[in-house]
């Protein structure tokens, strides 16, 4: 087959002597070649090119009108840098610079006259090879090509219906988020609504009311604080989710803005369970770097959680300075977190199945959101065992069923 293709190549010779041509002719047809054009006139070499479009050109130097060097020249311009088209110079020029010139002009072999045949033949059988190999590169290069090509439309297709479908998505999280913000307006105005006609009502029976009435409005206000909360949170988790909160990381007193506030708010909360908040520092003043806003959410869900969690005992902060930067610690002496529940608890709304944390109001939803802040700022979950240190904050957790829980968090990045 690969034979059978070779001699059919397109042969094209130029010699101003009809006697070598009639010679190349006679053991080119006898080696069955069969496609073959000859001329005498180098001036019909450009013509004969475009029309026959040869596969292998022999070339004569020394003709008259056009020599062959000219014609070197001349066919530089019509064959592509890409392409490799053989050309064998045949000629009586036995010089060494004839050679040369040749050679450098764009010839590919050089043969000199009176030449042998079977020379000759081996030659051209290896130059008309060698071009159907770079033929097969070629079209392969073409295929591969436009199989490319294909796959880049293909790309690009499927690229447009992804940012289509980013869009929509987006969009369907702006929904989203629009949806919870007015859900959160909705359900925390008439619940605030209550708890205000409920303060009122009970400022109005003052002296008049019993313990079980008492009892009545406090659990009215836990039950309101705790719809509060967790649409708060809601809302919180899924800002996260969805980016809709852009961090702001700057330098602030984490003492001053965070403890101090948290310590106000839960005071009543504190005070009604008859627990006891604890803090120490060994340090004037703790100034850190990062979004306070999100640092905030963190400690208010923990020192929230310890409250909820806590029936009796202590909640202690402690504040002080070790080698990676400021280390914050909250315990406290509650229900404490099983072994099992340990690697569960970081997912929305799970609670510890063994029994205690059902008696207790709120749900674990708020730690879902420290573990998202806590990425947020750099901070790595671990459990005792897996220490986790994502450079800028670590948190740890040490906790054991019915013995307390433990946080520590380190922020490295400090003033």
């Amino acid at each position: 087959m690969l034979n059978s293709t070779l001699k059919n190549a397109n042969i094209l010779i130029i010699d101003d002597q009809q006697a070598n041509i009639d010679v190349l002719t006679s053991l080119l047809e006898f080696k069955e070649y069969t496609n073959l054009k000859t001329t005498t006139d180098s001036r019909l070499v450009v013509s004969l090119f475009k029309e026959f479009e040869p596969d292998l050109i022999l070339l004569d130097l020394m003709m008259p009108h056009i020599d062959g060097f000219q014609i070197l020249e001349l066919l530089k311009e019509l064959i592509p840098n890409s392409t490799y088209l053989p050309i064998l110079v045949l000629t009586a020029d036995v010089t060494q610079d004839a050679k040369q010139i040749a050679l450098a002009g764009g010839a590919s072999d050089f043969l000199s006259k009176p030449f042998d045949l079977i020379e000759v033949d081996l030659r051209i059988k290896n130059l008309i090879h060698t071009r159907y190999l770079h033929l097969q590169v070629e079209n392969y290069n073409k295929q591969l090509e436009i199989k490319v090509k294909e796959r880049t439309r293909e790309l690009e297709t499927t690229l447009d219906e992804l940012i289509r479908e980013k869009e929509k998505v987006e969009k369907s999280d702006k929904l989203k988020s629009e949806f919870l913000h007015q859900m959160s307006l909705e359900m925390s105005s008439p619940t605030n609504a209550v708890l205000s006609f409920a303060n009122v009502l009970k400022e109005k029976m003052s002296g008049k009311i019993t313990p079980e009435l008492l009892e009545y409005f406090n659990g009215i206000d836990a039950a309101g604080q705790g719809l509060i909360r967790t649409v708060d949170l809601v809302l919180s988790v899924s800002e996260m989710q969805i980016s809709t909160n852009k961090p702001f990381f700057d330098e602030f007193d984490f003492v001053k803005e965070i403890i101090t506030k948290l310590i106000d708010e839960n005071k009543k909360a504190i005070e009604d369970k008859g627990l006891k908040l604890n803090f120490f520092s060994t340090l004037p003043e703790a100034v850190i770097v990062g979004d306070q806003n999100s640092i905030y959410q963190i400690f208010v869900n923990l020192l929230g959680n310890a409250v909820k969690y806590t029936k009796t005992g202590d909640i202690s902060i402690y504040i002080s300075k070790n080698e990676q930067g400021i280390e914050v610690s909250m315990e406290d002496t509650g229900i404490g977190i099983s072994e099992e529940f340990m690697e569960a608890m970081f997912h929305p709304l799970n609670q510890d199945e063994g029994g205690d944390a059902n008696k207790y109001e709120g749900n674990r939803l708020g730690f879902t959101l420290v573990k998202k802040y806590c990425d947020l700022n750099g901070i790595g979950l671990s459990l005792i065992k897996k220490y986790c240190d994502l450079n800028k904050i670590a948190m740890t957790l040490i906790s054991k069923k019915d013995a307390g829980t433990k946080f520590t968090l380190v922020f490295t990045r400090t003033k």
